[in-house]
């Protein structure tokens, strides 16, 4: 059993949309992505993913693809 990692990002997503956009994205292409928030009231729009399958590197990759940059800052795994 892969353990449950929170991956942190700071992110250019700035609108209610675009938060929606990467929501859908991350639905439709990264489906082993459990839960995913945005907060759109912080300065640096602070992007948390809870995963036990995808990497950073993916993950960014698919986001520059659309448009949306993100900053990795953290990774905490949970046990």
């Amino acid at each position: 059993m892969k353990a449950k990692q929170i991956l942190i990002f700071k992110s250019s997503v700035r609108t209610k949309e675009k938060k929606t956009f990467l929501m859908q994205l991350l639905k439709f292409h990264l489906p082993q992505i459990q839960s995913a928030t945005l907060d759109l009231d912080d300065e640096d729009a602070i992007f948390r993913v809870e995963t036990e399958d995808c990497s950073v590197d993916l993950l960014t990759a698919l986001l520059h693809r659309h448009g949306i940059k993100v900053d990795f800052l953290d990774r905490f795994v949970l046990v």
